[in-house]
């Protein structure tokens, strides 16, 4: 009866050592699956597009005037980017495109463009756009009288 108490004991603790072992082997596996499952937190992707010193834009500018300002690219989508962006001037129903371009920003990394023009010649107040057309994101402000 000793002897199979004994045994019994032992082959718990071969089972135990067995699912230790394989669980340590298999953890990339259980990883997985525990990703698939969505039990485990994700990095969150996104790009941060903001004006650098925002409080200083141009807010009080005539027609026609130059303005200047700078705008920033933030890529924290966990992998390389290429964004691409316009920057424009809206006014009475009019747009006007006075910059775009395409830009390779790195993870992590910062693309800071620096923008300098001259405002449409209309009356009233004008919309400064940049976007970035292939992630549907833009920023702006209004300038004029």
């Amino acid at each position: 009866m000793r002897a199979i108490k004994r045994l019994f004991k032992l082959a718990s603790l071969f089972m135990g050592v067995t699912i230790v072992i394989g669980v340590l082997l298999n953890r990339a596996s259980i990883y997985n699956e525990l990703v698939t499952l969505d039990l485990l937190p994700k990095p969150e992707k996104l790009t941060e597009l903001y004006f650098n010193n925002s409080a200083n834009l141009p807010g009080h500018a005539a027609s026609n005037q130059a303005i200047s300002f700078t705008f920033v690219i933030h890529n924290l989508e966990t992998t390389d980017c290429q964004y691409v962006y316009d920057v424009s001037v809206n006014a009475n129903g009019a747009r006007r495109i006075v910059d775009s371009g395409r830009v390779f920003v790195k993870d992590s990394q910062y693309y800071i463009k620096s923008e300098s023009f001259n405002l449409m010649s209309a009356p009233g107040s004008q919309n400064v756009t940049v976007e970035l057309t292939n992630k549907r994101q833009s920023i702006g402000f209004w300038t004029g009288k």
